[in-house]
């Protein structure tokens, strides 16, 4: 018995040790050939921004892509402080190439009666307050 399970131990180790077909091989390398290609022709560009007056908090990204390079900025401002970092990315990978810091506040400042703003480039644009009327809905859209 212990020489079956061994034979069997040492046709699972074969199988499993065999190298990768060559018909693998060749979609592995088409796929690549392909996602290159995509990679040099990508582009695209997007931008989102949020004004949140209820809550004292602003949001903003932009960002480029042509080719292999990306070009971009994000922005938070939490009632303490406003930062801007502006990067971009490369076959030399992603870095930070400028940083801006601003102190603006001692904290953020709830507002009832604010209203927040949101935007981007591809859900348009709409605006939110507070629903006063119905506890099981927090926000409203400002258009009603």
């Amino acid at each position: 018995m212990l020489k079956i399970v061994f034979i069997a131990s040492l046709l699972v180790s074969a199988v499993l040790a065999a190298p990768v077909s060559e018909p693998n091989k060749k979609k592995t390398k088409k796929k690549q050939k392909y996602e290159r290609i995509q990679n040099l022709s990508a582009k695209y560009n997007f931008g989102v921004s949020v004004s949140d007056d209820i809550n004292d908090g602003q949001l903003e990204r932009e960002e480029t892509r042509d080719g292999t390079k990306v070009t971009g900025h994000y922005s938070y401002s939490d009632g303490f402080v406003k930062r801007i970092v502006h990067y971009e990315a490369d076959e030399n990978g992603y870095r930070v190439t400028k940083e801006e810091m601003e102190v603006i506040g001692d904290g953020p400042k709830f507002n009832p009666d604010g209203q927040a703003d949101i935007e981007g480039s591809q859900i348009g644009r709409y605006s939110i307050k507070l629903d006063r009327t119905d506890n099981s809905q927090h926000y409203k859209d400002a258009k009603q």
